[in-house]
């Protein structure tokens, strides 16, 4: 037998109030599919459906008068909505993830560089290479290269990310020296920098190749990129020429994806 629920029982379920679920009805979102014989409102199991749908198209950040239309058009299965709702859940950590990780890289540098750091030039440059950072990850990456991207950072642990990041600049200079001074790329220290640079990188990007192949895209593409964080594309073929009789996978420009 299908239960109703009255309008405060339903609001306290929901975690609601009946303030809320009257302005649901006045907008013509949720009507109560009966009355109790004293002229009180009783939402059915349906009713509690669509005010599942409702709450999770709102939570996608979508305006009330555009949910309407939605409701009526269409009655997709609990699983399916739950579905899009846990989507849309995932895109916002991985958006706050990625802001978190922006912010808290520019104030490990602003520590670093003490009082006054604020207006210090190479503050500022990391303050663009963040803010640039999450605008080209937005450009290459699909919310579930990004989600694939984050689980690789989990998986490091803070400890590891903080020791990795901090040592890809050393790594990227070592690098262009060896390409200032002529190195051959052949060279046994050359190719070790080459085998350091794929650890690293697969530390952050994982075994898959199309996740590869787009971090590759990403620096070959993007002028200020290379220019902020010294990864071009001379750079990445100087590494690959160094690994290309190994038969191991090509070194990707990486660097703080």
């Amino acid at each position: 037998m299908n239960k109703n629920y009255s309008v405060g029982e339903l609001a306290q379920r929901s975690g609601l109030t009946v303030r809320a679920l009257h302005h649901y009805e006045k907008l013509g979102l949720l009507r109560p599919s009966a009355r109790s014989e004293a002229g009180y409102r009783l939402y059915s199991e349906a009713d509690v459906l669509r005010l599942h749908r409702l709450l999770a198209w709102r939570q996608t950040g979508m305006a009330l008068k555009d949910i309407g239309p939605l409701l009526d058009s269409e009655s997709p299965a609990l699983r399916e909505v739950l579905a899009r709702q846990v989507a849309a859940l995932q895109a916002q950590m991985l958006q706050q993830q990625q802001l978190l990780d922006a912010l808290q890289h520019v104030a490990r540098q602003a520590e670093g560089q003490g009082a006054g750091a604020d207006t210090e030039p190479s503050l500022i440059e990391h303050l663009l290479f963040a803010m640039s950072m999450m605008r080209v990850q937005d450009k290459y990456f699909s919310a579930e290269d990004r989600l694939v991207l984050a689980q690789q950072k989990a998986q490091m642990g803070p400890e590891r990310v903080l020791a990795a990041e901090a040592e890809w600049p050393a790594l990227i200079r070592s690098v262009q020296q060896e390409m200032a001074r002529g190195t051959p790329s052949g060279s046994p220290r050359v190719r070790t920098l080459a085998q350091r640079w794929m650890a690293l990188t697969q530390q952050f990007v994982g075994d898959s190749p199309a996740l590869r192949s787009k971090v590759t895209t990403m620096y070959a593409q993007e002028p200020d990129l290379q220019r902020l964080t010294g990864v071009t594309p001379e750079l990445i073929g100087y590494l690959r020429q160094a690994v290309a009789a190994s038969g191991e996978a090509a070194p990707t420009g990486e660097a703080q994806a």
